[in-house]
């Protein structure tokens, strides 16, 4: 059975969403979508008799009904992030158990498709949105499914809109994805310093009016806005560190002193430095 969908009439249930360790699927079949994001590892899955490699910020995209395994690298350990999903409630017919679907497929209108495997970076939007699903899902409330549709909504659009970007210039946009990445990688590595605004465009080879734009189109920030945000994720790492101290912390993630470390921690997570790490201490303690 055939449903052709418009992209506005994309509003999805997110069935089940997921971190675990390992990676290793013998062959199956699934009842709805799934979308599984490679964290950390290698292997390969085999989709339709074809083989394909994965590595870490793969996006897998897995349609229902159609063959498919997953194996890990022996020498590898995999952690993923798998959403099951639906792309509107109605499609297809809602059915009291999902093992008694028959056999569908959606193909989107305007010749749009979905890839069936996209390469992305550490903090990409479209891999944080699929953290935001996780977390919205785990909630376990009707604002927390919401929620979670509402991010799904947006990974799809931006999925849809990359792809025809690709067919309207006949170029993917990897180009422009790689520009980006040697820029956050630059950051990543260099979190402790300072960073300037002309470094970044030299890092680049772009002007800053385009670093901007780029960055803003594959990131969703502006280039020192998501070297905050990546320091701050950084912070939150080193924060589970009892033996370090918040002043440690602010000098390793490049803030200047503790109280700009808090503010801008503040203004990005809600809370204080300190009260993350007393939350965070407190819920190990209660596991």
């Amino acid at each position: 059975m055939l449903h052709l969908l418009r992209p506005e009439q994309i509003h999805p249930v997110v069935r089940i969403a997921h971190r675990q360790a390992g990676l290793v699927i013998p062959e199956r079949i699934i009842f709805d979508f799934e979308l599984v994001l490679i964290l950390s590892g290698q292997g390969f899955w085999v989709i339709d008799d074809e083989h394909r490699k994965f590595a870490p910020h793969d996006l897998l995209f897995v349609p229902p009904f159609v063959p498919h395994r997953f194996q890990a690298d022996d020498d590898s350990s995999v952690e993923h992030l798998a959403v099951h999903f639906d792309f509107a409630p109605d499609l297809p017919n809602a059915e009291t158990r999902i093992e008694s679907r028959v056999p569908y497929r959606v193909r989107f209108t305007h010749g749009l498709g979905l890839p069936r495997q996209k390469r992305l970076f550490k903090g990409h939007r479209i891999a944080r949105a699929l953290m935001s699903i996780l977390h919205a899902h785990g909630a376990g409330n009707t604002l927390g499914s919401a929620n979670a549709s509402v991010h799904l909504a947006g990974v799809f659009l931006e999925l849809l809109a990359d792809a025809q970007k690709a067919d309207a210039t006949g170029q993917p946009i990897l180009r422009n994805q790689n520009r980006v990445e040697t820029v956050v990688n630059f950051m990543t590595n260099n979190l402790a310093r300072s960073i300037l605004q002309t470094e970044l465009e030299q890092v680049s080879g772009l002007s800053s009016s385009r670093l901007q734009a780029l960055f803003r189109e594959v990131t969703g920030y502006p280039p020192l806005d998501y070297l905050r945000r990546l320091r701050v994720e950084e912070a939150r790492r080193l924060l589970a560190d009892h033996h370090l101290s918040v002043k440690e912390i602010a000098a390793r993630t490049g803030f200047r002193d503790t109280s700009h470390f808090s503010k801008v921690f503040r203004r990005i997570d809600g809370l204080a430095p300190a009260h993350f790490r007393d939350a965070l201490l407190a819920g190990r303690q209660e596991k």
